[in-house]
Order: C-alpha cells, then structure tokens, then sequence
C-alpha cells in the first residue's frame, strides 16, 4: 500500500520500512511494453539506446527477442519468486517477419520465454477482438499463448461481459500478489472501427479502482497495476529513483485519482523511458520494441509490498543470444524472406518521419503524395495522413543502403488500411484541422496532419483552440478554399471513421473506397523514389 511505498526508496537501492509479522517474501518482477512483434534484433526496429559504461555514455544497439531471453534468464537467477509480465502492444503494428505469420512468432517467443501476463494494448485490437482471442487460445495449427491476457476495462457491448480477466492473482512465498491490468482510455479512437466492433472500453481509473477493492475484500493486499497507458517524459527524466519531473499524460491524473492500495504501475503506450516515483508512488516504462527491461524488485511481508525498488536495464547485444529463442526467429525470417526482400524501388535520398517546427516531415509529404496519386482516380484533390500512421524512417534501415523493399514499405505502414475518397467542404477541412489540437491527449498535441502538394496553410499556435488555423491561407494551388465548396479528399479508412479524434472526417459526403495504402506507397516508390527530396516541402506553416 501507499504508506509502505512511500517510505521505501528506488532504483539502485531500498530503505525497508517497519514491516508487519512474518519473513519477507522478495519477488521480482521484469517488465516491458510495447515490444509490436519485433522479434528480430535488427532494422526494422529495434533500435539503439543510450548506455552508459564506466561513466561513459554511448547508443549501443539493443533489441531483439534473443537477446531479451537471454537478459531476462540472468535477471531470474538468483530470484526463485519472479514473474514475467508485458504492458501491452505485445503483437500488432508489427514488422513483416511476425506480422505475415499472424504474429504467431510473437506468441511462440514469447512463451518460450515464460511470458506471465500480457495486458491487452490499444495494437493488440488492429485485427479485432475474434483474432485476439485466437491469439490467446489458438486454433487448429497454432497453440496460442501461454500466459494471460488482463483486460479489466474492456467488456462486450451487449453483455458487459469482460473480454479476458481483469485480474490474477499469484502466490509467491505464501503471499498472494494481484496484477489489475487496463488498456488506454483513448483505444476507441486510435484503433480502426473494425477492430473493437462489439467492445465498450471503461474508465481505466475506474477499473483499477473497482478490482482493487475487490482484491482486498478476498484477502490480497500486495497490488500491481499494469497499465497500456503512460506519460511522456523528458528526455533526462528520473532513472534513480527520484521523484518523476515534468511528465505529461494520462498516467499522472490515473496515478493521483488511483486506490492508494496499489502498490505500483507498470506502464507502457507512449514508447517512453522512466523510473521514478510520480506523487509519491513507483512507476516504469521501457521505451519500446523490447530494448529495454524493467527489473522490479518487492519485499512481501505481512500479506503487502513493505519495500519497493526499480531500474530499467538495456537489452545490449553484448549478452549472447537465447539459441532457442534464436531459432523461432530464424525459422520466422526464412519463411517471410521472399516477400519481405521483393524489391519496390530506390531513393535519391532517406526519408525521415521527423517533423520539423510546424509538424511537416519529409516522409508525410511523400505519403500523402503517394495516396493523393493513388486517389485521384477516385477524384482527389487532396491527401492527409495521420502521422501516428508512419512507424519508421524509409529505407528502414540506411545502412543498407537506400534500395527499398515491401519489407521496408511495411514497416512503414503495417496497418492495412484502404483508401477512402470522400466531399468534404471548405469549411469542414478547417474545422478538420482545429482538431490537430481539439480534444488531442495533452502529450501528443498538436498531431499534425500530413498533406498532399499544392494543398497548404498556417496556423497560430497562440490562438484558442478551435481558432488555430488562418483561414486565409487555406489554399489548394493558388486559389483559397471557399467555405461552402465541396472538395475531393483522400484518407486512409482508419482516419476515414474518425481515428485520432478527427471526427469531421465522419461527415465526408459520397465514399468511395480505393485501393490498399500500402499499395499506393508501392507505386509511388517505384514511380518517384529517385526523384524525392530529403526535406519538408514547407507546406505548413506555423506562426506560432
């Protein structure tokens, strides 16, 4: 509880408090979030990590379902009360080696590594409930997973019924621990409409709150919380301890509105690195794509958690790679290696997904020129592209060189929307991009959407919301948008049905959907990939 949290320091050391009667009972827990099926150890993802050797910091390449088994065995030795647990985003948005299989090697990896808990992430949704549960209970050909899904703010429509447990309870010593697990407040609107058809999601806050107090009632004190929801951090956020700066998101109003009787959260969904103590109370997240492991360690004593501690270890590949776990990866590449290797066409330059000053990336004009292409024989005159759509920089990976494969392009866009052509008026593409800010989590405004050439504006990012953008820049060539004229507009489905909060998209006036957005970035990198520019083409501007 709260009051044994609090007086208990973190990270590199452990101030025990006055315990209760009986032994201390230690129990480690090793975590991460948001691993996204990325099995292998290279581009695309994982990625490198800062690590800092004989106080010496350097990026160091970490990453890779191997390398985490083998990480994960050290940190087990030693410590027969242990369990394994995953805050979400386990499979989904996943690179073409596990995604091809139904990230079926995901779940092969990760039982093989003993995996116990997974809570269920807003990706673990992409290709809906039917395929999630498939996933944990397998079919005909395929086992499924070993360890449980949480899912405690998730319920069928109809029924309210949960969709998996919103609980579980293990024993470690004699003392029983429970982990209360919910997913992101924000999952209707992050995932495409098909994927949580039939599901209602709750207040997370309110489900923890709910199943902590029902833990209580059957005798369990010692409470863990692992949440697909987080914070955004700093980059020289809190890793020893000390209380959490400057974090912005969900995670504090949860952690300040929780039940003071559980004992920490594990976090995940913001792809953030932290470990630190937020209002007084022990939280974790490990970046993403498994570079990264939460090591937790607990003092059970008198039925509670008396004393917690935490550090976040990288994933480095000087450790030697898990040769079983090596194997399910290897036998995953061969499988998948003709279609991710077909080759799509070459750049004159990289492109990179990082925005510039007003939002604009040279990747998102690429993107959204390739799906104006594409959509202009459904009548487009305009593309935008949400830019949580675009996971990686193209090529992937620059060491390769800048030949481009499907691989590549995949891990661009792995989502497998189509193309929707849709009327929207002047004024409703306004009203659509005052919602770049309107209603947008407070970490993650403004999202930016990305458009297509000869379509351009600015905004005042000091102006209130909902009056952020200059109308009289609004433009299509050199012509200003008039209000009441209806326009041609091209988007991907998953913005089409209001995705990321862009709910003036709902009203578009005579659908029509197109062909895949990935095929359309296919023919646009075989069309144009040695003519493309390296930088934003400066089609919005912020005067703010």
């Amino acid at each position: 509880m709260l009051k044994r949290l609090l007086c208990s320091a973190v990270f590199l050391f452990t101030v025990a408090c006055a315990a209760p009667h009986g032994g201390p009972v230690t129990l480690r827990i090793l975590a991460f979030n948001d691993f996204h099926g990325n099995i292998q150890a290279e581009k695309p993802s994982p990625g490198r990590l800062p690590v800092t050797v004989n106080g010496e910091t350097e990026m160091a390449e970490t990453g890779g379902a191997a390398y985490l088994a083998t990480m994960i065995a050290q940190q087990q030795a030693g410590h027969p009360n242990n369990i394994i647990v995953s805050a979400g985003d386990l499979t989904g948005a996943s690179p073409l080696v596990s995604a091809l299989l139904k990230d079926e090697p995901t779940i092969d990896v990760m039982n093989r590594i003993g995996l116990g808990i997974n809570v269920v992430g807003n990706h673990e949704f992409d290709y809906g409930a039917e395929e999630l549960r498939r996933k944990k209970s397998g079919d005909g050909t395929f086992k499924g997973a070993t360890f449980d899904y949480l899912a405690a703010n998730v319920v069928a429509a109809d029924t309210g019924k949960p969709l998996f447990p919103p609980f579980v309870v293990r024993s470690f010593g004699g003392i029983k621990v429970g982990f209360v697990g919910v997913v992101t407040a924000e999952t209707p609107t992050i995932v495409a409409a098909a994927g949580i058809n039939g599901l209602r999601f709750l207040n997370p806050t309110e489900a923890l709150n709910r199943y902590a107090a029902e833990l209580r009632r059957n005798g369990v004190e010692a409470i863990v919380a692992i949440m697909h929801e987080g914070a955004s951090a700093p980059a020289d956020i809190a890793q020893d301890g000390a209380a959490c700066q400057d974090m912005v998101g969900a995670l504090n109003d949860i952690v300040a509105a929780a039940d003071p009787a559980i004992d920490l959260f594990i976090t995940g969904h913001t792809h953030q690195a932290y470990a630190c103590r937020l209002n007084g109370r022990l939280v974790s997240q490990t970046a993403s794509y498994g570079r990264m492991l939460s090591v937790i360690d607990l003092t059970l004593q008198g039925g509670d958690v008396a004393a917690a501690a935490v550090r976040n270890v990288p994933v480095t590949h000087d450790l030697k790679p898990d040769a079983q776990i090596a194997a399910i990866v290897a036998a995953a590449e061969s499988k998948t290696a003709p279609i991710r290797a077909q080759p799509v066409g070459t750049l004159a330059v990289p492109l990179s997904r990082k925005p510039n000053a007003s939002g604009e990336s040279a990747l998102g004009d690429v993107i959204a020129d390739a799906q104006l292409a594409a959509g202009r024989l459904l009548g487009a005159e305009i593309a935008f592209m949400n830019p949580g759509g675009i996971r990686q920089d193209l090529p992937s990976n620059p060491a390769a060189g800048l030949a481009v494969s499907l691989g590549d392009l995949f891990a661009v866009q792995p989502f497998g929307n189509n193309l929707v052509a849709m009327d929207l008026t002047g004024a409703q593409i306004k009203t659509l991009l005052e919602q770049q800010w309107l209603d947008q989590p407070a970490d993650r405004k403004p999202r930016i959407l990305q458009i297509s050439a000869g379509f351009s504006y600015c905004y005042d990012d000091r102006r209130p919301e909902g009056d952020k953008i200059l109308g009289d820049t609004l433009r299509l060539g050199p012509t200003k948008l008039m209000p009441e004229r209806r326009y041609r507009v091209v988007v991907n489905s998953f913005l089409a049905d209001g995705g990321d909060r862009f709910i003036a998209l709902r009203e578009g006036a005579n659908r029509v959907q197109g062909d895949s957005d990935l095929n359309a970035f296919k023919d646009y990198i075989a069309s144009q990939g040695d003519h493309l520019p390296a930088d934003p083409q400066q089609r919005i501007c912020s005067k703010g």
